[in-house]
């Protein structure tokens, strides 16, 4: 009897220890970085992480974003918005944090340190 409980209590346990997919999420990014990068579970119907990059055909900067979709939120797409041209491409995968991004390299993290090091030397902060 103590083995068939042990049993039970595994097998329920099998169950309730099953997650959803886990992906990167990005809304703030600046020339491809995410300035805030964060997992979270996405919902039973989303079963693929994705990347997509925005491009316009004027001289806006790309827009990057990282989140959960389901299969058909794959799809790259074009359109036009006020006389400017836009693609969205997309990548997707289906392994828990496969969207991940990359971080800055050490020499752009050295430049804006040296940045805001000159700032705050001119104005005395």
């Amino acid at each position: 009897m103590n083995r068939y409980l042990w049993s039970c209590a595994a097998l329920l346990t099998l169950f309730v220890t099953v997650e959803s997919l886990s992906c990167y999420t990005c809304d703030e990014g600046i020339l491809g970085y995410c300035l805030v990068q964060e997992a979270v579970n996405c919902t039973k119907t989303q079963d693929k992480c994705y990347v997509a990059v925005a491009k316009f055909s004027s001289d806006l900067l790309d827009i990057h974003e990282r989140g959960c979709t389901n299969s058909s939120g794959c799809d790259n797409s074009r359109g036009s918005i006020l006389n400017v041209n836009y693609t969205i491409s997309r990548t997707c995968c289906n392994s828990t944090l496969c969207n991940t991004a990359a971080g800055p390299e050490l020499p752009l993290t050295a430049a804006l340190a040296a940045s805001l090091l000159a700032v705050w030397s001119q104005w005395g902060l």
